[in-house]
């Protein structure tokens, strides 16, 4: 049963694979008044403190949502995890259907919210660590005015600015089971020509995939490595910032690569990118 669910399911998916590359975090286009300027290309910002990264040499310690996982899958079994990125003040269930324009609009619970709620792409197989592919994506929404301080995903703006970067490296992600933490790896911007979402590249394609991430990455990491063998955790959301036409596609995504379990924390710097490449 198990493996005919998985052949479906993919099959289902590429049904509706335009519809959501193209609407996935539709909330994007909410109207805000006052639209608020993201800080520049600079490597400092303005951000509320949050709590520091764990020095260097120290284990991480890991975050356990298996209680507030439990309870959000006893509301709806459509839950499939728990996302935890204290950096943009996320601490929220993670739904997943069978078509990812399911949840566009609808709460943790099933009820109409014009903001939705976090979801996973559904051809990802979410579990625990050895049974996560290679990408594995989760969407939100975001305000149209950037607003690093606006609901949902608009704060992943924040990680716009390297200070914070440094201050706040990983996201945490609680499966049935299992708490992993992944540390930010890159942050970019692209439009939907590029497949950042695709769950297990292979060969060419997985070289194709972290070449193109590289050109984009805003984040210029010296101690932190990315590369074909990480197992990724991508968070996708629009971006209206720099998308001059209004065509709505063009999404701002961070990316994270999985730990080892007991993972110690690393000694690194991170800096601006001078050329990412843009849409």
């Amino acid at each position: 049963m198990k493996r005919i669910t998985r052949i479906i399911r993919p099959i289902m998916c590429m049904a509706v694979l335009l519809f959501a590359m193209t609407t996935a975090v539709m909330g994007c286009y909410q109207k805000e008044t006052g639209p608020i300027d993201i800080p520049g290309r600079t490597p400092s910002g303005t951000s509320a403190p949050q709590p520091s990264a764990t020095p260097a040499g120290e284990v991480i310690p890991s975050v356990d949502r298996q209680a507030e996982l439990a309870e959000a899958r006893a509301k709806n079994p459509d839950t499939v995890a728990w996302l935890y990125i204290p950096g943009a003040e996320v601490d929220d269930p993670v739904m997943q259907a069978e078509d990812n324009g399911y949840y566009l609009k609808l709460d943790e619970n099933g009820e109409y919210a014009m903001w939705g709620c976090y979801y996973a792409h559904c051809e990802n197989e979410i579990g625990g660590r050895d049974k996560l592919d290679k990408n594995t994506t989760i969407f939100g929404h975001s305000a149209s005015n950037c607003d690093p301080d606006g609901v949902r995903f608009t704060k992943l703006y924040r990680y716009m600015d390297a200070d914070f970067v440094k201050e706040h490296p990983y996201i945490y992600l609680s499966v049935d089971g299992e708490d992993m933490i992944f540390q930010i790896t890159a942050l970019f911007v692209t439009d939907i020509g590029f497949d950042y979402i695709a769950p297990d590249p292979t060969g060419d394609d997985l070289t194709s995939f972290f070449e193109t991430v590289a050109r984009k990455n805003w984040l210029d990491f010296d101690g932190v490595t990315f590369s074909e063998e990480d197992t990724v955790l991508t968070l996708s959301t629009c971006c209206r910032k720099y998308d001059k036409t209004n065509s709505g596609n063009q999404r701002l995504v961070v990316m994270a690569k999985l730990l080892p379990e007991g993972a110690a924390a690393q000694e690194f710097t991170v800096s601006l990118a001078e050329n990412p490449e843009l849409p």
